[in-house]
C-alpha cells in the first residue's frame, strides 16, 4: 500500500514533464540515515570535539576520525558487517596536488542501522573520555514525564 501511494504521488508530480517529452530517471535505493540521527551524531561529535580537542578539535576532522574508529571497532560485528561490506573499503589516495586523500565511507552513506550504532558508539566513546554531553535541542522544552 505504501509503495502504491508513493508511486501515485510521483506520477502526479512527473506526468506533465513526461507528456511534454522531458525524460526522467527514477532511482530506488535503501533508506540511509535519518535527519534525527544526523542531528544527533553531529551534536555528539561537537561535544566530543570541544572536550577532547587535539586531533579532534575540528568537528569535520573529528567526524572522519571517529567514523574511522567506529568502522574499525564494528567491522566484524555481526550486526554491522554486512552494512560495512555494502559501503566498500576505506582507501587512501593521492590528490591532484600530491596530497593524501581519504576515500570511501562518509556519514551521508550510513544506513539507518549503522547511524544508530554510530550514535551508541559515540556515547560510549564520550563517556569513556569524560565528555559531558549537552541535551539535544530536540529535548529542549520537554518536561520529565
Amino acid at each position: 500500500m505504501q509503495a502504491h501511494k508513493a508511486l501515485a504521488a510521483l506520477w502526479r508530480e512527473i506526468k506533465e514533464d513526461i507528456a511534454a517529452g522531458r525524460r526522467k530517471l527514477l532511482t530506488v535505493k535503501d533508506e540511509t540515515r535519518r535527519d534525527g540521527q544526523n542531528a544527533h551524531f553531529h551534536a555528539l561529535i561537537a561535544d566530543i570535539s570541544k572536550h577532547i580537542g587535539g586531533e579532534l578539535a575540528d568537528e569535520d576532522d573529528a567526524k572522519r576520525i571517529l567514523l574511522s574508529a567506529f568502522r574499525i571497532d564494528t567491522l566484524n560485528d555481526p550486526d554491522f558487517a554486512d552494512e560495512w561490506r555494502k559501503l566498500g573499503d576505506l582507501r587512501i589516495g593521492r590528490g591532484l596536488r600530491g596530497e593524501t586523500v581519504l576515500l570511501g565511507n562518509q556519514t551521508r552513506n550510513l544506513s539507518v542501522r549503522l547511524a544508530s550504532g554510530f550514535i551508541e558508539w559515540l556515547n560510549a566513546f564520550g563517556i569513556d573520555h569524560g565528555v559531558r554531553f549537552k541535551a539535544p535541542k530536540s529535548w529542549q522544552g520537554m518536561e520529565a514525564r
